[in-house]
């Protein structure tokens, strides 16, 4: 309903029609200039247009005399009646009768619209399905975030979607799976009001229609989280799962009917029609009531395009929800047509990746970091590890066949490349950017993880696929592959080992990561995904192994560094600069330092550092020490 505040009325007559479990007397001594006029039910006839009429009956009762109030515009007011929950809640009416009867004597008049679910009058709401926290609640024990969890928690077990085809009052035509729905024009008294920013039933004579429609367990958990989060949920921008409908009319149609809840009371039919009356009803809200004052709407409102409708929904009903979500078929269909077209390999795919490998070089050998930068971000080989990553969650074995084939030629002509130069080049230095590239550990696992769900998600949202230059900058296939072939061209077995394990690292951690994020975002069934995942984690698992050894080697390096004094420390009675070059863990340790001084400085400042040294990490270690003279 929407609130339009109007003056007093000076009403001389004060009718009141109830059952008969009333004490009477005791309300007559809270009038003073006005005459009360006790009616029973069989009299429910006798008050004049425009009076003034207090109800006390129960809520079917109160539903009957509304047709009669809105014929001769009565003032409707509500006492609390232990038979009227549904009517009362929804008007904000709390308290004892007394209170509310002398709320009523003294309040405000509003006009209110008239809500009917198939011709018949709603105060409350109509509710269809399981809408969760949207539930209207009781003013005087509203639920506490803890009980809505576990309702919704427990309701989990049978989430199921029904189809249903709805027409709004503009002859809008919409074909959804929906969990559930409520519709509503009191929100005074539900979490709705809590939970969203704005006013939902913001114009006079329009309804309001929540739709909850969630795709996955997955995206039914995030909604609930959102819903319940201290931060209310703007309308502009409603969470995945929910939709909303303003209109002054919605048909609902379902091909198998359905069951409703009318404020609380169950009812089944093959359609329901919802419409905002032309005639208001005059209110006296109840002491909870807020009132509002709200601007006239003419235009429906209509935000469901996020939720599953068409093809989509047809898949989704009738099923149980699954735990990931799917995506649509337009979705699926433009994307898998940009994988399969990214898994084959082309001329300029080839060329790219010669110059690629090419620029890695040069600022290998040139010891420059933002020539290396440059490097990754023209190197085509993550989108063919992107077209793999499909292949493996869809168990698609062209797609995969043709990804490795297109990864095999870029490899091959990368380590060809880097080869031969590393033959034609005078250069055998080791530089800090090849250094940087021959020890992986667990954290350039964890860094090939994050890009490749980075790189699967911007692959799949068309909008942000300019972050993908970015994954690769991250990730760094290129480089190692190319320190590999210099390894190779050099003949140090070593160097080549460990930047083939940093490339190996990536092209599958990417492969997996990407892989789970496909199945995450509904591009794959999971009873597909499992064959190429389950290949996908052995691998992980193998690579694993050497990835850890060398983190707790970097680990146990980082604990011997952080023990050796640095800067000016005394050694055998002379002031000593020291500084660390290098730390390699194993038994014993080894650490290479240099001390500088102006004084001479011999063997007995040497064992006297390593002895301190050896104190401080609780081993034994092997000293490396050069002595420079300071003048």
């Amino acid at each position: 309903m929407v609130d339009n505040i109007q003056k007093k009325v000076d009403v001389s007559n004060i009718y009141l029609i109830h059952d008969g479990a009333l004490d009477i007397p005791s309300l007559l001594a809270l009038v003073s200039d006005q005459q009360l006029i006790d009616l029973t039910w069989d009299q429910r006839d006798t008050p004049p247009t425009g009076a003034r009429v207090l109800l006390h009956l129960a809520d079917e009762q109160i539903r009957e005399l509304v047709s009669l109030s809105l014929e001769k515009q009565w003032e409707i007011g509500l006492l609390p009646h232990p038979k009227a929950k549904q009517v009362t809640r929804a008007l904000g009416v709390k308290g004892n009768v007394a209170d509310a009867f002398s709320h009523c004597l003294q309040s405000t008049v509003i006009e209110a619209d008239a809500l009917t679910c198939n011709d018949q009058i709603v105060f409350s709401s109509v509710k269809i399905g399981e809408v969760l926290t949207l539930n209207p609640y009781d003013t005087n024990h509203p639920p506490t975030r803890r009980s809505i969890f576990i309702s919704a928690i427990k309701a989990m077990k049978n989430l199921q979607l029904k189809s249903y085809k709805l027409t709004t009052g503009g002859d809008q035509k919409i074909q959804l799976a929906i969990l559930g729905i409520v519709v509503m024009k009191y929100t005074q008294s539900s979490l709705i009001r809590r939970s969203f920013s704005e006013e939902l039933n913001i114009s006079s004579g329009r309804l309001t229609l929540l739709a909850v429609a969630p795709r996955s367990i997955l995206n039914f958990l995030w909604f609930l989280v959102r819903l319940l989060y201290p931060q209310k949920i703007s309308l502009s921008h409603l969470p995945g799962a929910v939709g909303l409908i303003v209109s002054n009319r919605v048909l609902l149609e379902a091909p198998r009917g359905v069951d409703y809840l009318l404020d609380g009371r169950l009812i089944s039919a093959k359609s329901i029609e919802f419409k905002v009356l032309d005639q208001k009803i005059r209110l006296i809200p109840g002491s909870a009531w807020i009132p509002r004052e709200q601007q006239a709407q003419t235009k429906d409102k209509v935000k469901m395009g996020h939720l599953p409708v068409d093809e989509t929904a047809q898949k989704l009903a009738g099923a149980p929800l699954p735990f990931f979500s799917h995506a649509s078929e337009g979705e699926y269909r433009d994307l898998f047509v940009s994988l399969r077209e990214n898994a084959l390999p082309s001329t300029s795919y080839f060329v790219l990746t010669v110059l690629s490998v090419l620029l890695a070089l040069t600022g290998l050998y040139a010891n420059s970091a933002p020539v290396i930068i440059g490097a990754m971000i023209l190197a085509p080989l993550m989108s063919p590890i992107i077209s793999l990553a499909m292949g493996l969650a869809r168990t698609d074995p062209p797609l995969i066949r043709n990804s490795l084939k297109t990864l095999s030629i870029g490899i091959g002509a990368s380590l060809c490349c880097a080869i031969f130069i590393a033959w034609l080049m005078p250069l055998e230095n080791l530089t800090t950017e090849m250094r940087a590239r021959m020890s992986p550990t667990l954290l350039d696992l964890c860094i090939a993880v994050v890009s490749g769900v980075a790189g699967a998600y911007a692959c799949a949202k068309e909008e942000i696929a300019k972050s993908l230059a970015g994954v690769a900058i991250a990730v760094a296939l290129v480089p190692p592959l190319s320190v590999a072939g210099i390894g190779f061209g050099w003949g140090d077995w070593s160097m080549a080992r460990g930047a083939s394990l940093l490339f190996i690292t990536n092209l599958v951690g990417i492969s997996l990561a990407a892989s789970v994020t496909f199945l995450v975002m509904g591009f794959a069934p999971f009873k597909l995904a499992r064959k190429g995942l389950s290949i996908t984690l052995l691998l992980v698992a193998v690579i694993a192994i050497p990835l850890y050894i060398a983190f707790v080697d970097l680990v146990e390096q980082g604990r011997i560094m952080r023990a050796i004094p640095t800067g000016q420390i005394e050694l055998s009675g002379k002031e000593v600069n020291l500084r660390i070059i290098k730390v390699r863990s194993g038994t014993p340790p080894m650490v290479r330092v240099v001390l500088s001084s102006s004084q001479r400085l011999d063997e007995i400042h040497v064992d006297a550092l390593k002895q301190l040294i050896s104190e401080r990490i609780g081993d034994t270690i092997l000293l490396e020490a050069q002595l420079n003279l300071r003048r």
